[in-house]
């Protein structure tokens, strides 16, 4: 009895003491990238040989010694991370491919294909890039994120129109958007609105975004053949995954306001300004005339205001009128006209399923309101994602994108509209008030008018003036997928984009636009249907160290437009503002348009070894846009790719973790034409006509039916690179993009009705360099270690006319477009500065001479409009759940002119409007005086001289820009915290964008598209928000 009870004393002993040194630990290792669970994962405890696997759905579950410290996480051809084990017993690991950016899935033309295995020139960017940000469409996310792919603000109106060039500006009369896929939708991003800006794109809300896919070169785009000349841009929206329901919420809320001030004249110096124009011109035809009378005059134009005429003036001695100067009041417009806007958005998404079903559910609600009243954007949006797995065989999916986004309308979107706030703030003259002493709005009429040329009173113009733009908006899609065998399938997919656009506008007859007609009411409706349809046998066989695969496929495409207008003048009161109490019908309109295309395609990937790939590309397009003579074209691609780092005499070279090179030819076209341009059409002509003065018809285009796409051929060569175990990684692209049988207008003899004819006659070169680099500078030992990382981009585009119809130096009309020049090109006389003897402002003529009046001869090359480099930094850093994000971006090379800053230049000397404080300060007032702004001079030319606005190359200037685009600090909180919660993750972050810029820009924005006369400029944001996983 004794030894058993001694038996069972050292039996408990041992197991006491091996309680002791044991310990059970569980977690789960998942992708960082993409959250999927990774199998067959080694967790060992560092320094032994215990330890295990994960299993398939990425957990593990390991016995340790007490003693344990370290647990090491290890899987092919991912990062290890070593954590340590501390307290804890459960783990949630992420771990990072070490060949991340070449390994990621990338969308190439109706298939899905590891990068890695593509040979053309692809860029990529993922939705939590661009997650949160407040862009009202998703294209404007792309600007410094994408090599190749220039990204300009037209204006900053929210949900305006952006302007995308995938390398560089390939036409001159037809498009050069590239063509936006959205879930294999082909959309239709023509800009149908009349009454704002407006950007189709709006539709879509960039947190459904999964990712952003740029097709660059012409082999990768030739599958979509006549569409894809200007690059393809396929977005891919976000699935549901098989598991436990997942809900998110995110939020975010704040404000927008004017990035910089326009700095200019108060009511004195303007005044000054203008009596020394006023004497600087009178004195060389009347010697007698005094300043004194210079000020008086100067003084006449606030009569309206101050309610001193001319009369009463001239009666003022030196001293009254110097005191009459220092009274005058100011009132700052562009502080009365600016406003600070808002930014709010809301969403909520759901998604999961079984082995059978995955849905993703998504809802949104967003508003932005910008710096000018009643210009503002609210969208709702509903996404969904349906598949369903029938059976072994047939996979349906369904997806369904409803939008519904309402803008508000500014007075102007552009241009020199006297009642637009974006022009009129800065030039309206500062002594004129917004309100009489009884509280209603000043310069009204019939009774009242702001003093000078700016006459409108902005402020109450956009209180009484109303519209809206409102755009719904369907895209859906239903895919079947059948396989027909384990390396073969079928796939039946149809498409539906369907956009109303309805508008309405009312001038109030309170302002000075609806006063003569007693109010103006327009409506309008435009609608288009987009309808899709591709049939496509897909195909993938894998033997020995071969693997080929590929598709073939049909598609057609139709797409129609329509709408519908009414205009009406005549209205019984400001309070009826619907068209249908106009007393008058102005005008009634209504027409109809539409296009044809259908395609035959097929691409073939074969694949050796891991180390050699080629691929081919056909398509085959036709559309009823092109001529009788060519309605079809083909359009070829040839794509090949060598992974150098497989090779084995690499294999003894570590620091080269990746290395491949990378060469493709193809051809696109360009459709981006009207639906009509090959047509001869004919209009009605009115009374005055040639038949008897009775109505008739005439020429209004001459037809050619040998139109033919443009065509689009690019060489390309890529190297991708990795360095230090892919601690350094990225790519380096050469490319020549040449542009064939541009549509150009050829001039013809006005016998025949027209001045010219579009015809297939001109070819330009684009010409690049893009440079793509990622360094990981800090690396992580343990999750929630400090991490850095940068990612640079570069890229330089040089664009040149080749050639032109008939061997001309130059298009005829139009000397901007010159061979051996930019499609841009600046023509223009040259200025040659201020004689600093009389002030007088000079040119260089065609000899090199100085001269004051120069002629269209003397005009010279001084640059171009297309920027030669842009491109992107980002820098991100992490550390125990705290991370900073920022993006700067640049752009260099391009000059470009602003209307309202040519205005503001005269030095209010030909136009009695604003000027900026440089033309005061700066301006010529004494012999010897060497500066480059000449004296004040009423009416703008001196006597034998030009005018002072005259076109030249002082107002052309560069749009050279750096910017801080985007800023985030977020964090996230820990695991412990998120289980207490019963949360799957919980962010907050703050964030702004554009809050830093340098530039030599006069104007308010340096980024724009075209002219900036008058633009709405864009706008600092500051927001802060929230994102809640359970």
């Amino acid at each position: 009895m004794r030894k058993l009870v001694c038996l069972l004393s050292l039996l408990v002993m041992c197991v006491l003491h091996v309680a002791a040194q044991d310990k059970t630990v569980t977690g789960k290792v998942t992708d960082e990238k993409d959250g999927s669970p990774l199998v067959g994962v080694s967790v060992t405890v560092k320094g032994t040989n215990t330890g295990t696997t994960t299993n398939a759905d990425g957990t593990f579950r390991l016995s340790i010694p007490s003693s344990a410290k370290t647990l090491v996480f290890s899987y092919v051809n991912y990062e290890n991370i070593e954590v340590t084990v501390g307290s804890r017993s459960n783990f949630s690991i992420s771990l990072t491919s070490k060949d991340k950016n070449l390994q990621e899935v990338v969308v190439v033309g109706y298939q899905q294909r590891k990068k890695r295995d593509e040979g053309g020139a692809i860029s990529s960017v993922k939705g939590k890039e661009i997650a949160n940000l407040p862009n009202a469409s998703v294209d404007r996310a792309l600007q410094g994120r994408a090599p190749g792919v220039l990204v300009q603000a037209n204006n900053g109106i929210p949900g305006g129109a952006i302007n995308v060039r995938i390398r560089g500006t390939g036409s001159y009369l037809s498009g050069n958007q590239p063509l936006y896929i959205v879930d294999g939708v082909q959309l239709n991003v023509r800009n149908d609105a009349s009454f704002t800006q407006s950007n189709p794109l709006a539709f879509l809300n960039p947190n459904d975004i999964e990712s952003i896919d740029v097709l660059k070169d012409a082999a990768s785009a030739a599958i979509y053949g006549a569409q894809a000349s200007n690059g393809v841009v396929i977005i891919t929206t976000k699935k549901g995954k098989a598991g436990k329901t997942k809900f998110n919420f995110n939020a975010y809320y704040g404000s927008a306001e004017l990035m910089r001030k326009l700095p200019v004249l108060n009511s004195q110096q303007f005044t000054e300004m203008r009596a020394d124009a006023i004497f600087n011109s009178s004195i060389q035809t009347n010697p007698a005339f005094t300043y004194l009378q210079a000020q008086r005059n100067a003084l006449a134009l606030y009569a309206g205001v101050t309610g001193v005429n001319q009369t009463a003036l001239n009666g003022f001695d030196q001293k009254r009128v110097d005191s009459f100067y220092a009274a005058l009041p100011n009132y700052d417009w562009q502080d009365l006209a600016f406003q600070r806007g808002q930014i709010q958005n809301y969403d909520l998404n759901m998604s999961g399923g079984n082995d059978k079903t995955t849905f993703y559910l998504a809802g949104s609600y967003s508003y932005q309101s910008t710096i000018v009243n009643k210009v503002d954007f609210k969208r709702y949006t509903l996404n969904s994602d349906i598949t369903h797995k029938a059976t072994d065989k047939l996979t349906v999916t369904s997806k369904l994108n409803i939008s519904s986004f309402e803008q508000a309308l500014p007075f102007g979107v552009s241009g020199s509209f006297l009642g637009s706030p974006a022009f009129a703030a800065s030039t309206i003259i500062p002594v004129n008030p917004v309100r009489n002493p009884d509280g209603s709005y000043f310069g009204l009429p019939p009774t009242q008018a702001l003093a000078g040329v700016l006459n409108q009173n902005i402020i109450a113009v956009n209180d009484f003036n109303s519209g809206f733009q409102r755009t719904n908006q369907l895209v859906g899609s239903l895919a079947l997928d059948y396989k027909i065998a384990s390396w073969l399938s079928y796939r039946s997919y149809v498409a539906l984009d369907y956009r109303l656009v309805q508008g309405n506008l009312y001038r109030d007859p309170r302002t000075n636009d609806g006063f003569g007609v007693r109010g103006r009411g327009t409506v309008e409706s435009n609608w288009n249907t987009n309808f899709l349809t591709t049939q496509t046998l897909n195909f993938n066989k894998t033997f020995n160290k071969n693997r080929i695969d590929g598709l073939l496929g049909l598609e057609y495409r139709r797409d129609v437009q329509e709408a519908i207008s009414a205009a009406g003048v005549g209205f019984p009161s400001f309070q009826f503002n619907t068209v249908n109490a106009a007393a008058t019908p102005e005008s009634v309109g209504q027409f109809w348009t539409g296009y044809k295309r259908v395609g035959y395609f097929g691409r073939v990937n074969y694949a050796y070894d891991n180390r050699y790939a080629l691929s081919f590309v056909i398509r085959r397009d036709g559309s009823s846009r092109f001529g009788a003579n060519f309605p079809f074209g083909w359009f070829p691609g040839v794509i090949a790719s060598w992974n150098i780092d497989n090779e084995k005499f690499m294999q003894n070279v570590n620091w080269v973790s990746t290395l491949r090179l990378r060469g493709s030819w193809g051809q696109t076209g360009n459709d981006q034409i009207g639906n009509f341009d090959s047509r001869t059409l004919y209009g009605i002509i009115g009374g005055q006509g040639q038949y008897s003065q009775a109505q008739g018809i005439n020429y209004t285009q001459l037809g050619d039916p040998n139109i033919r796409w443009e065509r689009n051929e690019t060489v390309n060569i890529g190297v991708d690179y990795g360095f230090f175990n892919n601690r350094i990684t990225g790519s380096v692209e050469l490319y020549r993009r040449r542009s064939k049988d541009m549509l150009l207008p050829r001039q013809v003899s006005w016998a025949v009705g027209q001045g010219s004819v579009v015809q297939n006659v001109g070819v330009m070169d684009n010409k690049g360099v893009e440079l793509g680099l990622t360094a990981e500078i800090f690396r992580p030992k343990t999750n929630d270690g400090f991490r850095w990382s940068t990612t640079f981009n570069f890229t330089f585009n040089y664009n040149e006319v080749i050639s032109i119809y008939g061997g001309n130096p130059f298009l005829p009309g139009d000397q901007s477009f010159a061979v051996g020049r930019s499609i841009n090109s600046v023509f223009t006389q040259v200025s040659g500065g201020v004689n600093a003897a009389t002030g007088r402002p000079m040119w260089i003529d065609t000899f090199g001479n100085l001269t004051y009046n120069p002629v269209l001869r003397d005009r010279r090359y001084i640059g171009d409009q297309e920027p030669d480099f842009f491109g992107g930094l980002t820098n991100t850093i992490s550390f125990k759940g705290f991370t900073l994000d920022a993006l700067f971006t640049y752009q260099y090379g391009a000059i470009s002119t602003d209307g309202q800053v040519n205005f503001m230049l005269e030095n209010s000397a030909r136009l009695a409007l604003n000027s900026l404080i440089n033309t005061y300060e700066e301006r010529w007032k004494t012999p010897g005086q060497v500066t480059g702004y000449g004296r004040p001079i009423n009416g703008g030319a001196e006597q034998a001289g030009a005018q002072l606005a005259i076109g030249q190359s002082r107002l052309w200037r560069k749009t050279d820009w750096v910017r801080l685009r985007d800023i985030r600090i977020s964090y996230d909180f820990s695991q412990g915290v998120l289980r207490k919660l019963k949360l799957n993750n919980l962010r907050l972050y703050v964030q702004g964008q554009n809050l830093w810029t340098r530039t030599i820009w006069l104007g308010y924005d340096p980024e724009f598209v075209g002219a900036a006369t008058g633009i709405i400029p864009q706008t600092k944001n500051y927001n802060f928000g929230i994102q809640v996983g359970f």
